[in-house]
């Protein structure tokens, strides 16, 4: 994973035109799987092939809009495989090699994304991507499981988050610290559903398209970041500290999230997420740029609110797990010397400044 800025600088890996060839294996005790009318495939003609259209379909729009229109894709391809070729198997070499046949491919050019559906596949998970490749294996065959996992293709990890033990309210116990690799609920790289509107964190769309292209922040200046699906150039503030990245963005939980969590805060907020350093390196495994999360049960006994230099600072918020900053407080951030003071978070902007500890 690279920082902005580096991602920003470095050529369009994705100037090919994108394609999709999606390949339905068919089990041989459902010869007519894909074809036959069923009740359950959720859609209005009851054809399994034309849900896993629609899918890719909602998939392609999904990452045209999270590349500012940077991907661009050209008529997906669909093949049915003959009965028998969706086999009871944990074997993905095996079902790639299948579906290569099946589709005409002696190799995969650049640019395809081999699409796999084994609807009988026993490795336990919806989809596997492969990372920077052009392979996807699917067993759920909606459009989140598609979209999450052609984002490993296009180089995306997922989007995790941080929770720290028997922390204070404005700093971590860096010493405390666990990764939920897919908890952060911005976006369809961490745990979420699909919705018409989902989306990607700015932080994650900056990292590996470089758009947008984030902004370096100088300590004791006040930024302005905004509602980060409008067309804006202040999306997301990136900082270096001793090599760990910090990211700073706008979120409206309660406007983004495409489900509801239970016990999450949903008023706009500043999120702060993370690359780096070593020991959350070593802790995030596949994950990508980790979002600072805090709980009510660790947070200290609600106090009177008291103003410092004229700004408000709030008590903790009881009954919520927070995953972004409000306006009035202020938050060590891991591993520095310097703090973030968030100064307002307003229904589409919000703005904060860094200054010494």
């Amino acid at each position: 994973m690279a920082p902005a800025s580096a991602a920003s600088k470095s050529s369009n890996q994705w100037s090919v035109t994108q394609k999709i060839y999606y390949v339905a294996l068919t089990p041989s005790s459902e010869p007519n799987f894909w074809t036959s009318q069923s009740e359950e495939t959720l859609t209005a003609e009851g054809d399994m092939l034309v849900f896993a259209k629609t899918a890719v379909s909602n998939a392609t729009a999904f990452w045209k809009r999270a590349s500012n229109d940077g991907l661009k894709f050209g008529s997906p391809k669909f093949f049915v495989g003959k009965p028998g070729t969706s086999v009871r198997r944990c074997n993905n070499r095996a079902d790639i090699q299948s579906a290569m046949k099946i589709a005409g491919l002696k190799t995969i050019p650049v640019g395809v994304h081999l699409v796999v559906a084994n609807i009988s596949d026993t490795c336990g998970y919806a989809g596997i991507g492969a990372q920077g490749g052009n392979t996807v294996i699917l067993k759920s065959l909606g459009t989140s499981t598609l979209t999450h996992e052609l984002g490993h293709n296009f180089g995306y990890l997922h989007s995790a988050s941080m929770f720290c033990e028997k922390s204070d309210y404005s700093k971590f116990n860096s010493n405390n610290c666990s990764i939920d690799e897919y908890g952060d609920f911005r976006d369809l790289m961490g745990n979420d559903e699909w919705c018409p509107n989902a989306t990607l964190s700015a932080t994650q769309r900056a990292t590996v398209f470089g758009v947008p292209l984030a902004k370096d922040i100088k300590v004791g200046q006040t930024y302005t970041v905004d509602e980060s699906r409008s067309k804006s150039s202040n999306l997301v503030y990136q900082m270096k500290y001793k090599g760990t990245w910090y990211f700073f963005e706008y979120s409206n939980p309660g406007k983004d999230r495409c489900m509801m969590v239970s016990g999450i805060s949903t008023s706009p907020e500043i999120q702060v997420r993370m690359i780096g350093p070593d020991w959350l390196l070593d802790k995030s495994g596949s994950a990508g740029p980790v979002i600072i999360s805090r709980r009510e049960s660790d947070l200290p006994a609600p106090v009177i609110p008291t103003e410092v230099n004229g700004v408000l600072m709030l008590p903790p918020y009881g009954g919520w797990t927070l995953r972004g900053f409000k306006a009035g407080e202020k938050f060590q951030l891991p591993g520095t010397n310097l703090s973030l003071m968030v100064l307002t978070t307003e229904s589409a902007t919000a703005t904060f400044t860094i200054s010494q500890w």
